[in-house]
């Protein structure tokens, strides 16, 4: 029985790591999402020229190419991709993670590739930007110009920030007095006992 338990469960660093459910669904999920994102940039107009015509000069050092100005001609098969990709994970009852979920436009489909097909920037619009929580982080579509909001800070950062503020903050009126009746009652109630005490001593 120890033999047959041993040699199942493998001895330690030797035993092999149990593949993860729907190991194939996941890896054609991570397969879609891949060619969707190679598929999405932009094609240079180099890239079709011939070597011959080519410039033996270095590229110059410009600013990152757009959506507007590169052409990007197999984007409708991204987009395909990406559809098919939230197809299979809805089939499949397979939950994607929010960072995938996030970088996909819910309009058009198009994979967002920060500073290639799409643009992020952090905006706050609390009184000239005081509140570090109000910080949104904005994500525009390259294609569509669809926006997505996302706060910048998640749950652990908004609990640590009220936990400051809670620390930073001066104790009010109400608490002291509150802390100052509930310390007259025990008073009174030793003052009771005390005067119980000395009846029954009597």
């Amino acid at each position: 029985m120890a033999k047959g338990k041993s040699a199942a469960g493998g001895s330690g660093a030797g035993a092999a790591c149990p593949p993860p459910p729907q190991q194939a669904v996941l890896s054609r999920l991570s397969f879609l999402y891949q060619a969707s994102s190679l598929l999405s940039l932009p094609q240079s107009a180099s890239s079709s020229s011939s070597p011959s015509q080519s410039s033996p000069s270095l590229p110059s050092q410009s600013s990152p190419p757009s959506v507007s100005s590169s052409p990007t001609p197999s984007i409708g098969l991204s987009r395909y991709y990406t559809s098919h990709l939230l197809a299979v994970s809805k089939k499949s009852v397979q939950r994607i993670s929010p960072p995938l979920k996030r970088s996909i436009c819910k309009r058009c489909l198009s994979p967002l590739l920060p500073g290639i097909t799409s643009t992020t920037r952090v905006e706050n619009k609390s009184k000239k930007g005081r509140v570090r929580h109000a910080d949104v982080v904005v994500i525009t579509c390259g294609f569509c110009a669809a926006t997505k909001r996302f706060p910048a800070f998640d749950k652990e950062d908004m609990k640590r920030i009220k936990k400051e503020k809670e620390e930073k903050k001066p104790r009010s009126d109400a608490s002291i007095r509150k802390r100052e009746k509930g310390a007259d009652r025990e008073d009174g109630d030793v003052a009771a006992v005390e005067t119980d005490v000395a009846m029954t001593g009597t």
